[in-house]
């Protein structure tokens, strides 16, 4: 979410030539910012589920894995934000 609100803040300031992500960009020119603001929380569901299904089955033996993909989404939730907070500042 520290994305998402830098991303609206960034958007917001300095227009949609400011975002960097080719996906993100494409997304916010072709359909909106409604559904870019809707595609990156369905990212962060669709991450959320990934990691509550393997943390289910982290019993069996799995708990690299999920340790390895809470610490990949923080990381690209931190790098995305912190790449906003930038180009706002």
């Amino acid at each position: 979410l520290f994305d998402l609100g830098t991303f609206i803040r960034m958007i917001e300031r300095h227009g949609p030539v400011a975002e960097l992500n080719p996906i993100a960009h494409f997304l916010l020119s072709d359909f909106g910012l409604p559904f870019v603001v809707v595609a990156k929380i369905a990212m962060l569901s669709f991450v959320v589920a990934v990691v509550a299904v393997l943390a289910g089955k982290a019993a069996i033996g799995h708990p690299r894995l999920v340790g390895g993909v809470v610490a990949a989404a923080i990381v690209a939730g931190l790098v995305g934000g912190w790449s906003n907070a930038r180009m706002i500042l």
